[in-house]
């Protein structure tokens, strides 16, 4: 999908412009004049349409980084899509970082229950109690202290659930 974006001056004088690629932005931007003559420098720039509206939001895409934004996230998907939003949107990473960052974030599709369901099974965390005492174990309340712990982040994105840990 090719996605559309605006540049709308902070001068008021002129009007903005769209464009679908970096190269389009820079060759216009360029020559970009307001109604007196003037070039114009500065920009805001907008998504209007196209995928990853989360990830161009929470990574604060603007002139400065808008070529970063072109080359390495534009076309992100999936798994590391999700991972992006987290380490900007969560932990506040920064542009610059998040691709060096993305192979120590893990990912569960699924709610905080699933997780700790799925937690216990694989480290066989009940294995030791006996299975008429397993029965008493409180799945819930686990999950839940392992959101307020910190251990484990839930968010969702369109629509989905997803449990982020590491960093």
């Amino acid at each position: 999908m090719q996605h559309i974006y605006h540049a709308t001056p902070y001068d008021l004088s002129a009007t903005g412009f769209y464009f679908s690629t970096y190269s389009e932005y820079a060759a216009r931007s360029v020559a970009h004049r307001n109604e007196y003559g003037d070039p114009v420098e500065e920009y805001e720039i907008q998504l209007i349409d196209g995928d990853n509206y989360k990830l161009f939001d929470v990574l604060s895409v603007n002139q400065a980084n808008l070529k970063a934004w072109f080359n390495d996230f534009e076309s992100l998907a999936g798994e590391d899509l999700i991972k992006a939003i987290y380490l900007a949107d969560e932990l506040g990473i920064l542009i610059d970082d998040v691709l060096s960052q993305l192979d120590d974030v893990a990912l569960f599709e699924g709610s905080a229950l699933d997780y700790a369901h799925n937690y216990i099974e694989e480290t066989g965390l009940l294995s030791e109690i006996p299975e008429n005492l397993q029965f008493y174990f409180d799945t819930e309340a686990f999950a839940r202290d392992m959101l307020l712990g910190g251990g484990i982040t839930e968010m969702s994105i369109n629509g989905t659930d997803y449990i982020v840990w590491g960093c």
